[in-house]
């Protein structure tokens, strides 16, 4: 009888997590050429600026917005969320029972 060996789970995560990272790079150089080209086109339209069509805002708004998922996946997939950050914010101290006439 022949033994099958069973992945590594870690092995499993790391292969995964590898090619995520691959995706979200593809994902990230095809969003800069959408990108430059829109960009490129909106400056040769002959449009006030503040006539710009709605559709170019939503094309412009929907472009951020994959940009920014493709962040997050990034971010993920490498493991930067996961850093503790220090909190920096100042010790506010709450006095109770605290009267004006005894200052």
């Amino acid at each position: 009888m022949k033994k099958t060996k069973v992945p590594d789970t870690k092995d499993k995560k790391t292969d995964i997590n590898e090619k995520h990272i691959k995706f979200y790079d593809k994902t990230l150089s095809a969003l800069e050429f959408i990108l430059d080209e829109y960009s490129r086109e909106l400056t040769r339209t002959d449009t006030d600026f503040f006539e710009m069509p709605k559709n170019s805002i939503a094309t412009l708004d929907f472009l951020i917005s994959a940009i920014g998922k493709v962040q997050k996946g990034q971010r993920l997939a490498l493991g930067l969320s996961e850093e503790e950050y220090e909190n920096l914010e100042p010790v506010i101290n709450i006095v109770e029972g605290l009267s004006e006439d005894k200052i």
